[in-house]
This record gives C-alpha cells, sequence and structure tokens, in this order.
C-alpha cells in the first residue's frame, strides 16, 4: 500500500468512525434526558425502574461516542477504540436475545441491531487489515 493509499484508506477510516460514533452518543444522550419518553409507541406503562435503568445503560451508550472520537488520531491502533466497538457488538447481540425473548424491536431497533452486529465486525476487520497492510508505508 502507498502512503497515499494509505492516507485515503485512514481518512475514509476516521471518517466512518466518526460519524458512527455520533449514533450511539446522540442516542444515549437522547434517552439519558427524555427517558422511555424517547421511544416510539405508547410508553406510558413504563415503570419507574425500567425507566431508571434505560437511562442508566444509556450513558454508558452515549460514551461511547466520545471515546471513539478521542482516539481518531490512531484509529487503526487504537485498544480503546476496539474495547468501544466491542462493547458496541455485544450490545448489539443482547438487542438480538431481547427479540428473541420479548420480540420484534421497533424499526430504528432494526436499523441498530443490524449497524451493531453486521457494519462493526466489518469495521474491525476493516481497522486490522489495515494496521497490519497499512503498517509497512508509516
Amino acid at each position: 500500500m502507498t502512503t497515499t493509499e494509505r492516507d485515503r484508506t485512514r481518512t475514509r477510516m476516521q471518517w466512518t468512525l466518526g460519524l458512527m460514533a455520533l449514533v450511539p452518543t446522540i442516542s444515549g444522550a437522547q434517552q439519558v434526558l427524555l427517558g422511555a419518553d424517547a421511544l416510539p409507541g405508547n410508553i406510558s406503562e413504563v415503570s419507574a425502574i425500567i425507566d431508571g435503568e434505560l437511562r442508566y445503560a444509556n450513558v454508558f451508550k452515549a460514551a461511547v461516542g466520545p471515546i471513539i472520537l478521542s482516539r481518531l488520531g490512531t484509529v487503526e491502533d487504537s485498544p480503546a477504540v476496539t474495547a468501544a466497538l466491542a462493547a458496541v457488538f455485544a450490545g448489539g447481540l443482547a438487542r438480538l436475545w431481547s427479540w428473541k425473548q420479548a420480540g420484534r424491536p421497533y424499526s430504528v431497533g432494526m436499523v441498530a441491531i443490524g449497524l451493531e452486529v453486521g457494519v462493526v465486525p466489518v469495521i474491525l476487520a476493516w481497522r486490522r487489515r489495515f494496521a497490519i497492510h497499512g503498517a509497512g508505508s508509516r
């Protein structure tokens, strides 16, 4: 990989991760602020326990984005980015388990599952391949 190709690939990776990092940050912050009211449908029956747990869990979801954004300079080999992406993937698996146990999620939840369990592993593989094959051109 030439230096120019490496730089372009790295920039594309930074933009991809930067844009993807905004999704959990915005969504998590919205759900922390609004609780169950941020979810679609009739949520008037949500208990205080569920609302509190939802807000608590979304603090961690909101934290993933800034972690990734803070490490974009070392995007290809940052353990923090790997850990954050692994947590997003695990969250997607949890959503799949919920789907099996409780039923199909709303449409935005379906998109989230697709990103979390479909796109995140592709990004992790892309980063790994780039770190291995692009390292010689530094």
